[in-house]
């Protein structure tokens, strides 16, 4: 029997794959997602798809992450990691990519949003 949060999720993941709901991410401009709102996000190798739930003031952030799509390689993804991360109102939690990019998961002071960041590392200035 799925639970509420399963279907949530299966309903997210369904819509990002279809593209009806989905936040594609690949520069730095921010973008800026809803409470369940599905956000699909490329990162070289890996692609992630995700949503995060707004409760008592906070965010709750998940990501379903694996190999990316590959016309090359039409073997499906052998490896699927779920991360699910509590981000404070205010606060923001960040993810290192493997091809030289941070992802900054950074939660609204009402929990009602959350704005995702891809920054280029390589790029960053350091004061």
């Amino acid at each position: 029997m799925k639970t509420a949060g399963d279907r949530i999720f299966a309903l997210a993941l369904g819509a990002a794959a279809l593209g009806l709901a989905g936040a594609p991410l690949r520069a730095e401009p921010a973008v800026t997602l809803k409470p369940l709102a599905a956000a699909s996000i490329d990162a070289g190798p890996k692609h992630m798809v995700g949503y995060f739930i707004g409760s008592g003031g906070a965010c709750r952030l998940t990501l379903m992450i694996a190999d990316a799509a590959s016309l090359e390689q039409a073997t499906p993804a052998t490896a699927t990691t779920r991360l699910v991360a509590p981000i404070d109102s205010g606060k923001s939690a960040q993810i290192d990519t493997a091809v030289g990019q941070t992802l900054r998961f950074a939660c609204a002071s009402d929990g009602q949003a959350m704005t995702v960041t891809a920054i280029d590392r390589n790029r960053r200035v350091v004061d």
